[in-house]
């Protein structure tokens, strides 16, 4: 009896001293009772003791216990993870907003010259110039403009009167010549369908070519031909000639009408599918309008000031003002009739117009709309599309680099980010 009681004492020592419960102790030794299918009971736990002592050894799970905590872990961690991997979307935010913001800070690409009238394509197909756009003896040729690096250059598809009867066949003949010409030459030129594509073209050092169709006769009276030429790529709209059409009045006609109802119709549809309408030579009822009618800014692709040139093509200095408040813009004609009433012009008649503008206040929405090949004789001192270097070197020195390239391009290229992205 008494070497019981000793045991008893040692064990109650020896728990004192290791900090745990005499249950703990004598659980492996003492042997309870148990029920047939009833499992043992789980270990006591001195939860506080554990903490306290910051012990390692007490291990409590059950393998399938430890199993789902691991999980349960492993889980947290793939949250953690998940966090992480959110953290790093949101820096990739960052990242795309940093970028965005890198994109409107990046200076847009220079561009040769953006030209908004070029009549190059019906000029090539008479017989005497063979029908060759990459080198001819016109104003123009893709061989020329490659010695401005990246050039915008409106080339226009117009009908003679032979032609008005079928226009809308004739239109899309040009166009089948043109696409055959940009395929064989699709090195050095491209057509822009958009601003982008000029951005690009402009960056990998390619001429941008748009079309456009000058007067409304193309459309034969049927409003769905406008998309289907915006369909083969025509991106600015011409309302009139000099002659009357199904839209309205040229200015050449004398009228003092404005446009009929498929004009206005015209007009209404152009903007919705994106295009830019073209109130060149169209009368000044007509204009006003056009002008009514339209939301969106619009240009007069190669018009001058009447208030220097009185001539019916020009425009007045309120028709001016009004394609400012509207956002549009004007090309600069080098049509010696309409720079001059002078039997010749010279380079002083095109910086009059260019001064008129400056000081309506309409300097930054000039640019050029040349009408090259839309004419014989040049003003003296110019003879070609390459003529343009001399004029952005004259109004270089008139004025400044700025705005020498503002007129040259980059009042157009803000006129087309403000329709495109405005």
């Amino acid at each position: 009896m008494n070497r019981y009681i000793s045991i008893f004492i040692a064990v109650l020592l020896l728990a004192g001293i290791g900090g745990c419960s005499v249950a703990d102790t004598l659980s492996p030794a003492i042997e309870t009772e148990m029920q047939p299918g009833e499992s043992p009971a789980p270990p006591i736990i001195d939860d506080k003791a554990a903490m306290e002592s910051g012990s390692e050894d007490i291990d409590t799970k059950t393998d399938e216990q430890e199993s789902d905590d691991m999980e349960s872990q492993e889980h947290v961690g793939d949250t953690e993870i998940i966090d992480g991997e959110t953290e790093a979307i949101d820096g990739e935010t960052e990242v795309i907003d940093g970028d965005t913001e890198i994109i409107e800070e990046i200076e847009p690409p220079r561009f040769g010259f953006i030209d908004a009238h070029a009549d190059t394509i019906t000029r090539a197909l008479l017989p005497q110039h063979n029908a060759n756009l990459f080198r001819n003896n016109l104003h123009i040729d893709f061989e020329r403009l490659t010695e401005f690096g990246a050039p915008v250059q409106v080339f226009v598809l117009w009908c003679a009167d032979r032609y008005v009867a079928n226009a809308f066949e004739y239109t899309n003949s040009l166009i089948d010549f043109f696409e055959v010409a940009l395929a064989e030459h699709s090195d050095i030129i491209e057509l822009a369908l958009t601003l982008e594509d000029m951005e690009r073209n402009a960056r990998n050092n390619k001429i941008s070519a748009v079309l456009s169709i000058e007067g409304g006769e193309a459309l034969m009276g049927d409003i769905s031909n406008l998309e289907h030429f915006y369909d083969r790529g025509v991106r600015i709209f011409g309302l009139v000639w000099n002659r009357e059409n199904e839209l309205g009045f040229g200015q050449e006609t004398g009228s003092d009408k404005g446009l009929k109802p498929f004009g206005a119709e015209v007009v209404k549809r152009v903007e919705e599918l994106g295009m830019i309408m073209d109130i060149s030579h169209l009368n000044e009822a007509g204009f006003w309008d056009a002008h009514r009618i339209s939301t969106r800014p619009y240009m007069a692709s190669h018009s001058n000031s009447y208030s220097v040139t009185p001539h019916k093509r020009n425009l007045t200095d309120d028709q001016i003002m009004a394609i400012v408040d509207r956002g549009g813009i004007v090309g600069l004609a080098l049509y010696p009739v309409i720079l001059t009433e002078k039997r010749s012009a010279n380079m002083n008649d095109i910086m009059a117009h260019i001064e008129q503008f400056i000081q309506l206040g309409a300097g930054d929405n000039l640019g050029l709309g040349c009408d090259l090949d839309g004419f014989g004789t040049m003003p003296s001192g110019l003879t070609d599309v390459l003529s343009l270097k001399i004029l952005e070197r004259e109004i270089s020195e008139r004025y400044d680099d700025d705005t020498a390239y503002s007129i040259m391009a980059g009042n157009f290229y803000d006129f087309f980010v403000r329709f495109y992205r405005g």
